[in-house]
């Protein structure tokens, strides 16, 4: 096993004492630089300190080594604190998007038997109408002030000298911590991860980016989700980097005058936004971003080769990497010198992968997580009785190695009463390319095709959703063979909804 994360961490902070740890980042109004009357900023010696304070305070509100203790807000370097205060106390955490509707966040505390919650304060004010019985503390993540808790404070009072910096030794397999996958085809299950799982990818994901004079590390991502959790946060501040920690609209604009001001070494990126800076800024891009940028992490799907290749031709390093949140993120990575058109890189070490007869993409080793929680009948589906993860995603391996991923296995398929099966990604395609189209999402009702789309620029004019209905039914249809022909378009005005890597929730529309 790798060594656990939390002893390179410690380390990393006694030599890093006086260094930048983390700060909030805010844009200023003209969206140029940052604001810096707003948000924290720690030294890694205040950050240890804060950790120190803030896991005393759980362990005064009678919170205990294995208790479940959940997160839910927005990115921030409280945030940060808040888990790895967490980790001191040995308790388990909970980690939740704030970006889901109330009741789905209460649901998934719940579910979790979370005995505390870290909170941002107007979240906390939505969330305390929800039934929450098992919740014993609530804790603000602005100020950790405790806005609801059941048994007495004790105020303590904390001195950290001589750069003492220690987290007592922690079983490898033991709990550590509790995400829920993206959910894209069904419910959020709650995936648990050991320290094992994590001490295994945070190693990973320190070789994923090289060393470099600067040591200014973006992070956009959210911190509930594994892929920003461990590339942009975990594998960086123990490696004695400065973390900026982005708030604000993750606008194409914003994204790039954030990364204008801070100038970081490395950023972790999704294709999406990869896709999205390169068509809005194209080779100026590239020009702007050689002066300072080592690497170039992108996950979640391989982008598309044109603009990758663009980029490695004008000398942007890019990275490739492929996992999932039951590997806590990492599967396989390629770093910029060893980059393989298309494919998502090695397999990381730890890990071990093969091809089943049918093509699925199968792993093994110490990423693979302990299961889902309170579900032992969907781990067994998940991982087989010789330890293989079945990953659900088609793919190869090369000769030398490398692994390319094709798509999943099973593609989301409508099958109609008539036996027709239809893939929706197809006609959404057509949608999508006509012009006053933002997005849509096709799906079955009553046995028929019915497309919901998103106009742009929204809201429609009054009075042109019927003739906008009318060109899109005309524009996609004679496109399409008969029986996979859209019986009725929706319109609506509000963005469909997505997983953090921003792939359709099409469970929630069926």
């Amino acid at each position: 096993m790798a060594e656990n994360y939390l002893n390179i961490l410690a380390e990393t902070i006694r030599n890093n004492w006086g260094q930048p740890a983390l700060t909030d980042f805010y844009l200023t109004e003209d969206g140029t630089a940052q604001d810096t009357s707003r948000g924290n900023h720690y030294t890694y010696g205040e950050m240890y300190a804060e950790i120190c304070r803030v896991a005393e305070l759980l362990t005064s509100l009678g919170l205990q080594k294995g208790d479940h203790i959940a997160i839910c807000g927005a990115n921030s370097a409280r945030w940060v604190i808040a888990y790895l205060a967490i980790a001191k106390m040995q308790g388990v955490s909970v980690t939740v998007m704030h970006t889901l509707m109330p009741d789905e966040i209460a649901r998934l505390v719940d579910f979790s038997d979370a005995k505390a919650l870290f909170a941002d304060e107007d979240l906390w004010e939505e969330l305390k109408e929800q039934s929450l019985q098992q919740l014993e503390s609530v804790i603000a993540l602005e100020d950790w002030n405790v806005l609801f808790g059941k048994k007495q404070i004790i105020n303590h009072k904390f001195e950290i000298i001589n750069r003492e910096c220690e987290f007592d030794p922690v079983p490898p397999d033991d709990l550590a911590m509790i995400c829920f996958s993206s959910g894209s085809t069904n419910a959020s299950k709650g995936v648990m991860l050991s320290n094992r799982n994590l001490s295994n990818n945070t190693l990973n994901a320190i070789q994923a980016f090289p060393e470099a004079l600067n040591k200014n590390f973006a992070c956009f991502l959210p911190l509930s989700h594994m892929y920003g959790f461990m590339i942009e946060f975990l594998g960086q501040i123990v490696r004695g980097k400065h973390v900026f920690i982005y708030h604000g609209s993750l606008g194409i604009d914003n994204i790039w005058n954030t990364i204008a001001s801070i100038r970081p070494y490395g950023m972790a990126i999704i294709p999406f936004f990869i896709t999205k800076l390169y068509e809005k800024y194209g080779i100026h891009l590239c020009e702007e971003w050689v002066e300072f940028c080592a690497q170039i992490h992108i996950g979640g799907s391989v982008p598309d080769n044109t603009i990758i290749q663009e980029m490695r031709n004008n000398n942007i390093p890019i990275s490739v990497g492929y996992g999932a949140t039951e590997t806590g993120p990492l599967i396989s990575d390629s770093q910029s010198p060893i980059y393989r058109v298309l494919s998502s890189g090695k397999i990381v070490s730890g890990m071990t992968a093969r091809i089943s007869p049918v093509g699925e993409i199968l792993v093994k080793g110490e990423n693979v997580m302990l299961g889902y929680y309170k579900d032992p009948e969907a781990t067994a589906r998940k991982i087989d009785a010789d330890g293989w993860l079945h990953t659900g995603d088609k793919g190869h391996l090369d000769e030398d190695g490398y692994l390319y991923v094709e798509g999943r296995l099973e593609q989301d398929i409508i099958v109609l009463p008539n036996g027709e099966n239809i893939r929706p990604d197809h006609i959404e395609s057509l949608i999508n390319a006509l012009p006053e189209v933002s997005e849509s999402i096709v799906l079955a009702r009553d046995g028929k095709l019915v497309a919901i789309v998103v106009a742009y620029p929204q809201p429609l004019p009054e009075g042109k959703g019927d003739s906008f209905r009318r060109a899109i039914l005309r524009a996609v249809n004679p496109q399409l063979p008969l029986f996979s022909q859209l019986y009725d378009v929706e319109i609506t005005d509000q963005p469909l909804a997505r997983t953090e890597k921003k792939t359709l929730k099409r469970y929630l529309y069926k």
